[in-house]
This record gives structure tokens, sequence and C-alpha cells, in this order.
């Protein structure tokens, strides 16, 4: 590519990222319904015709949003796994999980793009970009909460009564049986679900206190997991 060709690339990718960024900035201050192409191109000095050449749709500018919000949150979770390899189990679901809170309460805009209300008019399209985008989470989380389990050990996580249909699941492109599967997903729930409650403000009366409250969480999600180990 000759110098032009890499300079004229350099400033397109920095417009981009000014588009992405001026994009989310809308998103934190209207909310799912806030975000208008007009907008986002008054915010960055450029006219929807110009617009157009980057992004052909309001759609198109939420799904480069989207997955980019995965593929960010994905390498934070994955950076605090490697980085705790080798520690004790608590303490590698901690680092894992407090990597996934900290990136939702320092990016929320696009956290809550990803996982709040729904924007109006616009669902993710299932193509391969964005489906293994949104999966890459899932990798990290299961290397730290299986850590040290062996596949019998998996095997014989059995499902809790009320769940047994859950065996009907097909698992054929999962890499868990279906007992292991239920338990990784109720530990995903209990670690969003509070991550999620701290950035919205419900958790009053301890909203000062997200951290120690999660802290705690994990704490017996660690030990709720070594008991499980222990009786399989």
């Amino acid at each position: 590519m000759s110098v032009e060709g890499s300079v004229r690339e350099r400033r397109r990718a920095e417009t981009v990222q000014e588009i992405k960024a001026a994009a989310l900035e809308q998103l934190a201050e209207g909310g799912p319904g806030g975000l208008s192409l007009r907008g986002v191109a008054r915010a960055v000095g450029m006219t929807v015709q110009s617009l157009y050449h980057y992004f052909d749709s309001r759609d198109e500018l939420l799904t480069a949003l989207v997955i980019d919000g995965h593929r960010a949150l994905a390498a934070a979770v994955a950076g605090a796994a490697d980085a705790s390899r080798g520690r004790p189990q608590a303490e590698r679901l901690w680092a894992a999980s407090n990597a996934y809170r900290q990136w939702a309460l320092a990016n929320r805009p696009a956290f809550l793009l990803l996982y709040g209300t729904p924007v109006p008019g616009y669902e993710p399209p299932s193509r391969e970009e964005v489906i293994t985008a949104s999966v890459s989470l899932a990798e990290p989380f299961l290397d730290v909460v299986f850590d040290g389990w062996s596949a019998e050990q998996l095997a014989g996580l059995p499902l809790q009564p009320g769940a047994e249909r859950l065996a009907e699941v097909d698992t054929a492109k999962v890499p868990l049986p279906v007992g292991a599967l239920a338990v990784f997903y109720e530990l995903r729930a209990q670690m969003h679900g509070l991550v999620m409650l701290e950035l919205v403000g419900h958790l009053a009366p301890m909203n000062d206190h997200g951290e120690d409250l999660f802290r705690g969480m994990i704490s017996r999600t660690a030990a709720e997991l070594a008991a499980l180990k222990g009786a399989v």
C-alpha cells in the first residue's frame, strides 16, 4: 500500500471511531431510542450524506457498536482469566467476574446496548460476525468456572428437581453436558443480575457498596462450585 493510501485508511479508521464514539454518547444521553444518524453526523461535523460513506444505515452503525462491545467485554474478561491462571479458583472467579463488572461500569452505554432495553426497531442481525462476537465471552468464563474439573465430574453434575426437561436440550454444539451447562447459566445469571442492578442504581440501601456485595456473592459462588465438585 502506498503512503497516501495508508494515510487515507488511517484517517478513515479515525473517523469511524469518532462516529462510533458520538453514537455511544447519544445512547448515553437519550437512551435506546435516542440515536439518529443526523445527530451523529452533526456531532462529528459532517452531513448525513457524508456519514453514509462510513455506515449505510443506523442499523449498520448499531451493529458495529454491538460487535465492538462484545469483543471488548470478552477481551477484558479473557485478560483477567489469563492473568489469574494458576491461582486458586476463587481468585480466578473474582478476577474474571470483576473484570466483567468493571467493564460494565466504565462502558455503561455500550453495556446497556448489549444487555439493556432494546433499541426500537433494531435487532442484531444473525450473521456470523455478530454471533461469533456475542458468544466470545463464554470461553474465558468456562475456563474459570470449571477450572480443574475433569470430564467425568462435568458429566456427573445432575439436573435439579424441576429442571428435568433440560435433558431434551441439544448440546451437540456446546462444550458441556447439560447439567454443567445449567450450572454455568445459573452462575452467569447471578453475576450479570447483580452487575445490572448496580449499573442502574437499584441496590438501595447498598448502592455505595456494590463491590462489597459483588465480592461476597462471588465468594459464595466459589464455595458452591467447590462443594459441587467435591460431590461428583
